[in-house]
């Protein structure tokens, strides 16, 4: 035992002598047992393959092992060449899953931009009126999808997404807008939805809110709490400056995306007369950042 395996597993080569070694690393072998290994090294004189171990801290490895048998005087003995590729094995992990989730998500996708062609087909009142709501919406779904793609489709940042939807309705007059909320990490599902509602939200203050005049100004606030060991978030989306504004007349695709839109989530819009208020409450999952070995 050099000096190799003691940085690997932790222990010396004093606490390691006498020990029987599958028992001391709590060694498996993927697929198979540490029995048919043995089997197949007393028949062929060597054996290469993977172990999964457990260092002495408690951390579990993966090692590329190499047995050799070999006799030594009245005895045989067996040479072990062992490489730590742990994280090798995680990072391929990763990529498996960040390729399994990618084709999950270019399946919604394609299956939400179908849909979204035929609520906003529904609602339109000419092929113009139609072409703009559509593009608008994909442009949005693409900007949503840009901040989940930054965090390898794990998630992304609640106030990197706002900025995104709201950049459009900015760039122009950004003095008319704030944005105050701590650090929130969302799950990719709710980055597609939040990123709609914001939208929808900033597409209706163009039109009919705040952001129709000069004077209107927008603040988006966030900030999360925690009620019966549940994580929450809560959205206050809040415009003033802008004309008297009224609860829509009928309630077409937007409003329901708006009402609907978030899985889980509670909204609730006030037409006061110095503008729209909405505020948004939702459940977060807590977010783990292990990544398994297989």
């Amino acid at each position: 035992m050099n000096l190799g395996c003691e940085d690997l597993y932790g222990y010396t080569r004093e606490e390691a002598l006498r020990s029987q070694k599958e028992i001391l690393l709590a060694t498996t072998v993927p697929g198979s047992s540490f029995a048919a290994v043995k089997a197949k090294l007393a028949e062929d004189g060597g054996w290469n393959g993977e172990f999964r171990q457990r260092t002495k801290d408690g951390r579990d490895v993966v090692v590329e092992s190499r047995l050799q048998l070999e006799s030594f005087e009245d005895r045989r003995l067996v040479l072990e060449s062992a490489r730590d590729i742990t994280e090798r094995r995680r990072s391929e992990h990763r990529q498996q899953l960040m390729l399994g989730e990618l084709t999950h998500r270019v399946n919604n996708a394609l299956a939400l931009a179908q849909s979204i062609a035929h609520q906003t087909m529904r609602g339109s009142t000419s092929v113009e009126d139609f072409g703009e709501r559509f593009e608008a919406r994909l442009l949005a779904l693409a900007r949503a999808h840009s901040v989940i793609i930054g965090s390898e489709w794990k998630g992304g940042d609640l106030g990197t997404l706002v900025r995104n939807e709201l950049e459009p309705y900015v760039s122009g007059n950004p003095q008319r807008f704030t944005i105050d909320g701590e650090m929130v990490s969302l799950p990719a599902d709710l980055v597609t939805s939040i990123g709609f509602v914001l939208h929808e939200l900033a597409t209706n203050a163009a039109k009919y809110g705040s952001l129709s005049q000069l004077s209107g100004t927008l603040n988006v606030s966030w900030q999360t709490s925690y009620r019966n060991n549940q994580r929450l978030l809560a959205i206050n989306w809040h415009e003033d400056g802008g004309p008297k504004v009224a609860p829509p007349a009928t309630t077409g695709f937007g409003s329901s995306l708006i009402e609907r839109g978030i899985p889980n989530a509670t909204v609730k819009r006030e037409f006061r007369a110095e503008g729209m208020v909405c505020t948004i409450e939702l459940p977060l999952p807590e977010a783990s950042e292990n990544v398994p070995i297989d």
